[in-house]
């Protein structure tokens, strides 16, 4: 039986092993934070702690999991194996393997044959717990995200100009985005409210090599505050209407609380687990 200083199972997120603020770092607040707020056995990696399980989110710290004689869980949410960190060694050394998306998970598949999860990233629906009101044509959009991924508005442009739409980007302003109307910087304590400001939320498909292995995190984000999401040429243009953008939100608010309910991310890291523990091959 092991002695806790906490909690049994610990998530090493990239944001402390990196040294960034807490809740600063997307993935570390879906994929960490929003994990042990409904997981009573589980807490933010605490140096010192002795745990059973640690799940290393997007972290590879080699040394650590190779001493490590706990179960060691591999959380990816980027194709971070084309780089220049040891992923595959982490793998071998660990007992399973996670990802956001089915698309990473096929792609981790093809160099291991340890157990490769897909639990895909879903929203706090007690952090994003507000909801547009939809009234009037559009008149503004959102687009949220690193600014180093704000290239992928480029194209939009001149449609947001042909429609009389204002673009508001909220980002981490290194560097903010040149062709917004308004550039705002991501704060957790502001973001609900800078995105109600606005009437749709801009995601263009992200079309870059990489733009596969993304998750949909944004849109189910920007589904829970009642926002219609805007892809495409089409769908801009059909959600410049109110009640077109009233339908998307109904429509989308009863997916979000069926399917993206973060709780169920909690639930299938612990089945995980204990099929570990039973030593099923999954």
């Amino acid at each position: 039986m092991s002695v806790y200083n906490n909690k049994p199972i610990g998530i090493l997120l990239f944001e402390q092993f990196h040294g960034r603020s807490p809740n600063s770092i997307g993935s570390s607040r879906i994929r960490g934070h929003w994990l042990v707020k409904y997981w009573d056995k589980a807490e933010i990696f605490q140096q010192g702690a002795k745990y059973d399980v640690v799940i290393f989110q997007k972290v590879y710290w080699l040394d650590y999991v190779k001493i490590f004689k706990g179960i060691k869980i591999l959380d990816i949410c980027d194709p971070d194996y084309l780089d220049t960190v040891p992923v595959k060694e982490i793998i071998d050394n660990c007992d399973a393997v996670t990802t956001s998306t089915e698309a990473l998970a096929e792609a981790v598949r093809q160099f291991t044959d340890k157990p490769v999860r897909c639990i895909p990233d879903r929203v706090d629906l007690e952090t994003h717990n507000v909801q547009k009101k939809h009234q009037g044509r559009a008149k503004k959009v959102v687009w949220f995200g690193y600014s180093h991924n704000a290239e992928t508005l480029d194209a939009t442009i001149s449609t947001l100009k042909r429609f009389g739409l204002k673009l508001k980007v909220i980002s981490d302003f290194r560097p903010p985005y040149s062709k917004a109307d308004e550039n705002v910087k991501f704060e957790n304590e502001t973001f609900n409210k800078e995105v109600l400001d606005c009437d749709i939320v801009l995601l263009p498909k992200d079309t870059r090599p990489r733009g596969r292995f993304k998750s949909n995190n944004k849109t189910l984000i920007a589904w829970a505050l009642g926002m219609p999401v805007a892809t495409n040429f089409d769908e801009l243009k059909r959600f410049l209407d109110p009640l077109e953008r009233q339908k998307e939100v109904e429509k989308r608010l009863k997916e979000i609380r069926k399917k993206w309910d973060v709780k169920k991310s909690v639930e299938e890291f612990k089945n995980l687990i204990q099929e570990i523990k039973n030593g099923k091959r999954l």
